[in-house]
């Protein structure tokens, strides 16, 4: 999902969707709806504009690490190369906020520096410790993994980092999963209470109490509000006065 979205977001840039460092409603609107189509979820422009702010963030992060001495990319791990380990341990006391970047595998990394290196350039979208540190207390927590000064990172570090991004990206989707259809059971229901209220309104002096509990049962009884559509505008008020209890 995240290849697609940056794939949309690049012919949303080539359109001209993305003016002053920012990009214009319409390409996360897009995004979204394509993203939706594709992977059979239900996507909001605001889904596609957090996701974007993350990577900018993981942007302006991952870019302040390499640009310091010691540090390296890999790009068949797409995880930070750390060749000096006292070098990283006084960053980090400084930069407390990257810790959970030592062993984060970036799969992406690519299509985020082609996306947000320009922004970051013109300082445009620049996230601060504090930014950052809200956005990625968001994220699953990652295991930290403490290594001695005197010693290298050892494979199983590498390892379980890897592990630990995997996991990080299984609870993000799942918790995306799982706030998605409780929207979608929200705005259901709440368009099944709107018909309802519709065909009672159709009525004659159906009303007062008498029309509330109507309201009531017809929503938790889909069969029955079925048949309410479906029988003639005289017969409605006494199917509902022989069946509701």
């Amino acid at each position: 999902m995240e290849r697609v979205l940056a794939e949309v977001l690049r012919d949303q840039r080539n359109l001209g969707n993305k003016g002053d460092g920012n990009w214009k409603a319409v390409a996360y609107s897009t995004a979204a709806q394509i993203l939706s189509k594709r992977f059979g979820v239900h996507l909001m422009a605001d889904n596609v504009k957090n996701r974007f702010k993350l990577w900018r963030t993981w942007y302006g992060i991952m870019s302040d690490i390499l640009s310091q001495s010691g540090f390296d990319w890999d790009s068949t791990k797409y995880m930070i190369i750390v060749e000096n380990e006292i070098a990283w341990n006084e960053y980090v006391k400084s930069h407390e906020e990257v810790k959970r970047f030592r062993f984060k595998v970036i799969p992406n990394w690519d299509d985020i520096v082609d996306l947000c290196a320009k922004d970051r350039a013109t300082g445009l979208g620049a996230e601060n410790a504090l930014d950052a540190d809200d956005i990625m207390s968001k994220e699953t927590n990652e295991e930290e993994v403490i290594h001695s000064k005197k010693h290298s990172p050892s494979k199983s570090g590498e390892k379980e980092g890897m592990i630990s991004s995997m996991k990080e990206v299984a609870e993000s989707l799942k918790e995306f999963v799982e706030v998605t259809k409780k929207k979608m059971e929200i705005k259901e229901a709440q368009e099944v209470v709107h018909e309802v209220v519709s065909e009672l309104d159709n009525i004659p002096n159906f009303n007062g109490a008498l029309r509330h509990r109507a309201i009531d049962w017809l929503t938790e009884n889909p069969i029955k509000f079925a048949i309410i559509k479906a029988l003639p505008l005289d017969e409605k008020e006494d199917y509902i006065l022989s069946f509701m209890p």
